[in-house]
């Protein structure tokens, strides 16, 4: 088959996968759901490798990100929260204090009664947990929703879209600046995970991992308040960047580091003010703890620990393992901290990504979504293991089948199995993000 045939075929084939997924498949479908998601993957690694242009990968781009304009997500129901958290706002009534349990008998507006009930009964039963930048948006996108569920789930497309773009524009920026192939960019730009979970699920990590990178442009020039100030825009999207900002300490100098957080300080001030009443602070921290003592899906380390956990113990351990993870998360910071050097892009980038990789290899909770926040430090840095990560954590699917929730345990092995491979193959041998790029790989 010619390659200018090939040239046009894969997009097409590409589309129409992306356009399927869009609403034909529900995530009980899970043989056709993954099968579909892998199969997009490659054909995109192939494409990438032996056709990517910068204005290719654009086009190629917009028109997935096209395919689920006027789609309901159909993986996903955390938007039914979302446009519940903006309804209350615009009653007045603040998210972090109030249940939709608690409120559903006595708040009215729009399809009050569909999105308590497609939001599921977790999240139903705990105070908000996103922060206050997000419960912004879903505030602007319940000014748009009229009579339609769409409109709303619209809007925080549009706004996801308009993130993507101004991420593909920066990014290259950025990859230049340091000196790495600007076509990189589709290894973000066009991962179907980026693409099915941001525009399609509406999760916020992408337009969270936009303002990062606006941060590191602006820190890069050495204008550190406005870095800071934007950074501090991301932590409010998502909470992750919290996690890494002490290693810029040496990244920056202690000068530098002070306007650095002082620009955090006022732009988290600016976002948290108008919420910042009565229990607020316990309320939300209690709620996090959730993630760490309550929630559990598709963990790697954790899954071993519990196992060993049930044979000495008898019983689920988590909620005294997740006491003592923030610890651990917190030793870990101080250990990348001060024993990485971090003088420079390079060092920096690389400690970013193994200190959250590590992150989320202790998590008890790993959705699909969360590995989008390692894709871009891994193409900055060189490794691949990001990359099959987000291929093999869409697997996790599986647990969504046709008689109830049960996680595949063989699907949940093999998706670690091919990470933990590449990662140790790329510790001892070296990155192979480099490789990736190259047509005849698999001589490399």
């Amino acid at each position: 088959m010619s390659n200018y045939f090939l040239r046009f075929l894969i997009p097409i084939l590409i589309i129409g996968g992306f356009f399927i997924l869009s609403y034909e498949i529900e995530r009980s479908d899970t043989f056709v759901l993954l099968s579909l998601y892998s199969g997009i993957f490659v054909l995109l690694w192939y494409w990438i490798r032996n056709y990517n242009t910068l204005g290719n990968i654009l086009l190629l781009g917009i028109l997935a990100r096209l395919c689920f304009s006027f789609h309901l997500p159909e993986l996903s129901q955390d938007f039914y929260r979302y446009l519940w958290d903006g309804h209350i706002q615009q009653l007045g009534i603040n998210p972090y204090l109030n249940t939709p349990e608690k409120l559903i008998d006595i708040v009215i507006f729009p399809d009050v009664n569909l999105l308590f009930d497609k939001m599921g009964s977790l999240s139903a039963a705990n105070y908000s947990n996103y922060p206050p930048a997000s419960q912004l948006l879903f505030k602007l996108a319940t000014l748009f929703y009229k009579d339609k569920l769409l409109t709303g789930v619209l809007f925080l497309r549009l706004v996801y879209f308009l993130g993507d773009l101004l991420l593909f524009f920066i990014g290259i920026s950025l990859l230049k600046k340091l000196s790495f192939e600007p076509v990189n960019i589709a290894w973000y730009f066009l991962n179907p995970l980026v693409i099915i979970e941001g525009i399609g699920n509406l999760h916020g990590e992408s337009l969270m991992f936009c303002f990062t990178l606006i941060s590191f442009s602006f820190l890069i020039h050495k204008r550190n308040l406005l870095g800071g100030f934007f950074m501090g825009v991301a932590i409010a999207i998502k909470l992750l960047p919290l996690l890494f900002i002490p290693l810029f300490y040496k990244y920056l100098n202690w000068k530098r580091f002070i306007f650095f957080c002082l620009g955090i300080g006022l732009s988290s001030a600016f976002f948290w003010s108008p919420f910042w009443e009565g229990s607020v602070v316990s309320q939300y921290k209690s709620t996090i703890n959730l993630w760490f003592t309550t929630f559990e899906f598709n963990g790697s380390i954790y899954n071993l620990v519990r196992a060993i956990g049930y044979e000495v113990k008898g019983y689920n351990i988590i909620r005294k393992l997740g006491q003592i993870t923030p610890l651990i998360v917190s030793i870990i910071v101080v250990l990348f901290t001060f024993l990485r050097s971090n003088r420079n892009t390079e060092s920096l980038f690389k400690s970013i990504l193994f200190l959250l990789s590590i992150y989320f290899f202790i998590a008890t909770t790993i959705h699909p979504w969360y590995i989008i926040n390692l894709l871009f430090f891994g193409i900055l840095s060189g490794y691949a293991f990001p990359l099959i990560w987000s291929l093999t954590v869409f697997w996790s699917y599986s647990a969504y089948g046709t008689f109830g929730f049960e996680e595949n345990t063989s699907l949940q092995f093999f998706e670690y199995f091919l990470v933990y491979g590449i990662l140790f193959w790329e510790l001892v041998r070296g990155p192979l993000g480099e490789h990736f790029q190259k047509p005849n790989f698999f001589n490399t």
